[in-house]
């Protein structure tokens, strides 16, 4: 266990049963008072996202607030299965509401950036038991539009460099820290391809029902708001609100893609939001914490 003043730090691997193995990094503070949160990194990063190595991040920020915080971590080459997104996703973070429920006995918030806030909205609406999810926080996440490199024509050189390389190289190409499994790569590119192509995605994602909080940064190039209230829309919740961060709209700065959460700024303007909109939805999960809601 690492400590950081406030904070301590613990890893556990989570091995599911088709073989394949993620990582959850459990965040605690000082006061676990409320509900857990877990955190879902994008393409081509991971826990450094959301926990820096010098115990910097929004994930110490809420365990500081009474957040305990779990970051998972997809699965990597070499884990013993198809390090894909869809085995992730219907095998890992079931496993993962599964430990959270036995440790903490209370719905969890799911908070995604980027491609891990769309795997998080697929799993609420999927796999996921959604009566055990307090809400959803989704940092600019989406896949209706941009992304031209993950939908033809030129999403079929991005597959052809995974497979050509046995891994599609972020690191070299400047796009993030981690390179990503090929198997990963092509189940997003089926995932904007198809998502945009048919109705099955935006019909799984209406049976959505808990609160929701979206956040883009009007200075995402990658993920931009378009697309990121688009998400949101397909939701049934009653209860969602969608934040788009820029001058315009009365922040400091229009927000870029990594910045919507990393940045200084967003540290001042962005995570207290986020805090106190947890805090506002965490009253509703002290029922549903007590067993048989007694």
């Amino acid at each position: 266990m690492t400590r950081h003043t406030f904070l301590q730090i613990q890893e556990e691997t989570v091995l599911a049963p088709d073989g394949g193995r993620c990582l959850m990094t459990h965040v605690y503070g000082t006061d676990e008072g409320l509900p857990p949160v877990v955190y879902l990194p994008g393409m081509f990063t991971g826990r450094g996202f959301w926990l820096s190595p010098k115990g910097i991040g929004l994930a110490a920020h809420l365990a500081k607030a009474g957040f305990p915080g779990i970051i998972v971590e997809r699965r990597e080459q070499g884990c013993g299965a198809r390090p894909g997104l869809e085995e992730h996703l219907q095998h890992d973070l079931p496993l993962v509401q599964q430990r959270v429920e036995a440790r903490w006995r209370r719905p969890a918030f799911w908070v995604g950036h980027s491609f891990g806030g769309v795997l998080a909205a697929r799993a609420v609406a999927g796999p996921l038991d959604m009566d055990r999810v307090a809400g959803l926080v989704l940092f600019a996440a989406q896949f209706e539009v941009g992304k031209r490199p993950l939908h033809p024509p030129l999403s079929w050189l991005t597959a052809a460099t995974a497979r050509l390389l046995d891994r599609f190289p972020a690191r070299r190409l400047g796009l993030g820290p981690q390179d990503e499994p090929v198997a990963a790569m092509l189940d997003a590119i089926r995932l904007v391809t198809r998502g945009r192509r048919h109705p099955e995605l935006g019909q799984a994602l209406s049976r959505i029902t808990v609160p929701a909080l979206g956040i883009s940064g009007l200075g995402d190039r990658v993920d931009p708001t378009e697309g990121c209230e688009r998400l949101l829309a397909h939701f049934a919740s009653s209860d969602k609100r969608f934040i788009a961060a820029g001058t315009e709209t009365g922040f400091s700065e229009d927000y870029d893609h990594p910045g919507i959460v990393v940045s200084k700024a967003a540290q001042q303007e962005i995570w207290p939001l986020v805090t106190d909109w947890l805090m506002v939805h965490s009253r509703s999960t002290i029922s549903s914490s007590r067993p048989n809601g007694s």
